[in-house]
């Protein structure tokens, strides 16, 4: 296995390396597989690659606010029009409430175009910045343009896949660069395997390449777990614990047990009879607000010593 000879795992040179790949959706994300395998086969790894079908809108939006261009971004899984100020919303409202409403949404937590929901109707995102503008605006105009991008992902499983103690998993997919989201909780995965061989006998690591976006109606999110799900069931029924390292590095590390935040990072279909044993392993979910799915999630959000704590907890975690 590893020499120690080898260099050292570098979570945030990894991080940096995940972000040149950004947005990691669709063929992207597959680079971004191809190098986590890259580094697993480095140091030594065995892994199985696993293939799954997926489907993604790729989206074109533009507004027009009293004949000015305002910068957007479309968040929607259908092409449509929205004419006028009337639909304007927070994205902090959960999108269950709106999946079928046409919108014009905004972060209030976040100075850039925070992508935080997407919808089944026409729908755009924008700077809390220019909802001002958009307020005041007599003519509104906005166009989202969806096409759905039909291709395969990869899960890639490091570890005991027959009978393991723990299960721990992470998405590599992002929605913009995804420093925090989640390329932090992958590099701190690596970084656990690679650092601790022998973790590998009793657990299992999974990283999962389609989290972010499906046509799954209403819960779109989550697409990647639930193909897992279906496929290795058994094994989730039997492993004594289930962690699920989501956005860490930006905060002091939180392992939670929570079903509102479970619903969220971790959306499967047997949650309520596995309820109990899943863990969402996550860092300041506030300050995860202020660059959420946007461009201001780069590689500053993530704080080696945020990391080296993650990291820290989640080996004492599967030593117990």
């Amino acid at each position: 296995m590893y020499n120690k000879t080898m260099n050292k795992f570098n979570k945030q040179f990894f991080i940096d390396k995940l972000l040149s790949f950004s947005p990691r959706q669709g063929k992207s994300a597959l680079k971004t597989a191809d190098y986590i395998k890259k580094i697993l086969k480095k140091y030594e790894v065995s892994f199985v690659s696993e293939k799954f079908q997926i489907k993604i809108p790729l989206l074109r939006a533009i507004l027009s606010v009293d004949g000015k261009k305002i910068p957007c971004e479309g968040c929607s899984f259908v092409s449509g029009k929205i004419i006028g100020n009337e639909s304007i919303a927070s994205s902090l409202i959960p999108s269950r409430f709106l999946t079928d409403f046409s919108n014009i949404n905004f972060n209030p937590k976040c100075d850039g175009i925070s992508v935080s929901n997407f919808y089944f109707s026409p729908a755009i995102a924008v700077s809390r910045k220019d909802i001002p503008k958009i307020i005041k605006a007599k003519n509104i105009f906005g166009q989202v343009k969806a096409k759905k991008y039909k291709g395969q992902s990869r899960q890639i499983l490091a570890g005991n896949i027959d009978n393991p103690k723990n299960i721990i998993l992470g998405h590599y997919d992002s929605i913009g660069p995804g420093a925090v989201d989640n390329a932090s909780g992958v590099a701190v995965m690596m970084s656990v395997l690679i650092n601790n061989f022998y973790l590998l006998k009793n657990n299992l690591f999974v990283f999962d390449g389609n989290e972010e976006l499906s046509y799954d109606y209403p819960t779109y999110w989550g697409h990647g777990y639930r193909v897992f799900e279906k496929r290795h069931k058994n094994i989730l029924k039997k492993a004594q614990k289930i962690f699920v390292v989501d956005c860490v590095g930006n905060g002091k590390t939180n392992i939670i047990n929570d079903q509102k935040i479970i619903n969220l990072a971790f959306p499967i279909h047997s949650i309520e009879k596995l309820k109990e044993k899943i863990f969402i392993v996550s860092g300041s979910m506030e300050k995860l607000m202020r660059v959420y799915h946007s461009n201001e999630d780069v590689s500053t959000e993530v704080k080696k010593i945020f990391l080296d704590d993650a990291e820290k907890l989640l080996v004492r975690e599967l030593r117990k």
